[in-house]
């Protein structure tokens, strides 16, 4: 995100911002994404957003999810706990989806 916010910052002389995540992997070779974007409004965004979160609110935010890799030297896998917490006040909760 940081990256983006640069990239938005400076401007420059490009069309399309593509956050790829690790996960992600090109089904197509960069010039064929470029000529299927050529035909597409340059002000389209293909991205959902809002902060109305409403059931995900309990079902994402409020879970305690421990990951004993981050503290232990040996692999362990994730857990949940029962216990539910109150949601974050240090920042505004947002969900999105691809169109």
């Amino acid at each position: 995100l940081h990256a983006a916010a640069i990239l938005l910052k400076e401007g420059g002389d490009w069309d399309w911002f593509i956050n790829l995540s690790a996960s992600d992997y090109p089904l197509v070779t960069q010039d064929d994404l470029l000529h299927t974007f050529s035909y597409l409004p340059r002000d389209l965004n293909f991205i959902d957003h809002t902060s109305n979160i409403g059931w995900k609110e309990f079902q994402r935010a409020k879970p305690i999810i421990i990951d004993p890799g981050l503290y232990s030297m040996r692999k362990a896998d994730v857990f949940w706990v029962t216990q539910k917490r109150s949601v974050p006040t240090a920042f505004k909760l947002f969900t999105g989806k691809r169109r």
